[in-house]
């Protein structure tokens, strides 16, 4: 009988054990589509999904194909490419710890990947101390000052760049409805001219479950 006893308990602390086990699947995030949403924050998912999307419509808007043509003119290169600040992600969402600096990472890459603008370091969201401090080699004596960079060799920017987010959460009855609005927009920094705008729109609906939201 003793036996019995233990031989069930043995099955059933398995039993316990298995179900308490978990399992973890390994993907790219940029290129599998979960289709998660999350109701207090945004994912990464969220932010490449609308960051690839903007920076492809900006870069086949009409409005900047004629800006890009004119420049190219301006300039009299063909290959010549207009140099955009990226300005730091605003967020207006109510998640104050969101990283909007992902947001800002993702345009720089996508942008630069586009292959019809550069982007600056010494302006703008992506600023480094680095270029300043790697001009001041001119004052050391220890460096070949042909290969230290010279003065009124930085590109100043033509284009500027700004994301924002905003959310809204409203409820009815049972349900809940989660929307964040992604809104982008470039302007010639010459003219304060807004040239492109962007604005997509994710969102989601929550039902109540039986303990609550």
């Amino acid at each position: 009988m003793k036996k019995n006893i233990l031989t069930l308990a043995v099955s059933a602390s398995a039993i316990f054990f298995a179900g308490c086990e978990t399992t973890t699947t390994i993907f790219d995030p940029a290129t599998t589509r979960t289709g998660i949403r999350q109701e207090g924050t945004i994912s990464s998912e969220e932010m490449r999904e609308v960051t690839l999307a903007a920076v492809e419509s900006a870069m086949s808007n009409p409005r900047f194909t004629q800006f890009l043509q004119q420049y190219q003119r301006e300039k009299n290169d063909p290959n010549a490419r207009p140099v955009v600040k990226l300005d730091l992600t605003i967020n207006d969402t109510d998640d104050p710890d969101l990283n909007v600096g992902e947001i800002t990472d993702m345009l720089n890459e996508a942008l630069l990947n586009a292959g019809k603008v550069d982007v600056t370091l010494a302006e703008g969201a992506d600023r480094t101390g680095a270029i300043a401090a790697s001009r001041d080699l001119e004052y050391d004596d220890n460096f070949d000052q042909s290969t230290v960079a010279q003065r009124g060799t930085l590109q100043a920017a033509r284009l500027v760049m700004r994301p924002k987010i905003t959310s809204s959460t409203i409820s009815d009855g049972d349900r809940r409805v989660v929307v964040r609005t992604f809104v982008l927009e470039m302007a010639d920094i010459r003219t304060g001219l807004v040239m492109w705008r962007f604005t997509k729109q994710l969102g989601f609906i929550k039902e109540k479950g039986t303990f609550g939201w």
